[in-house]
């Protein structure tokens, strides 16, 4: 029994260190984000790998091209916007409210 014990302490603290590793790295992704962000060309950038991604595009096209689309789609909120959203949801909300200003002025430049 001891020896059991002794393994699980092991094994705890090693999963410990591991949790503790991956707060690290998503603290140092968190501030790499929020610095990013905090730039102009940063969101430049990001709005375009959105864009890129269709998030704000329909997904219905010709049907062979809805699930490349949804499939894109979806790779781009998990791994692209989900993670900025949790560093920080104004940066997002800020995009999207540049974007909805934009359109209302190319809306009144074609009247």
């Amino acid at each position: 029994m001891t020896t059991d014990s002794g393994f699980l302490e092991d094994e705890q603290r090693e999963a410990e260190k591991v949790r503790e590793e991956q707060r690290r790295i998503n603290e140092l992704f968190l501030s790499d984000v929020r610095a990013t962000f905090n730039t102009p060309h940063g969101k430049r950038f990001f709005t375009f790998l959105l864009e890129q991604g269709g998030v704000n595009a329909t997904l219905f096209a010709k049907e062979s091209d809805i699930y490349r689309n949804v499939a894109v789609h979806d790779f781009v909120i998990e791994n692209v916007l989900a993670p900025v959203i949790t560093a920080d949801e104004e940066i997002y909300l800020s995009i999207i409210r540049e974007r909805a200003e934009q359109m209302r002025k190319d809306e009144e430049d074609r009247k």
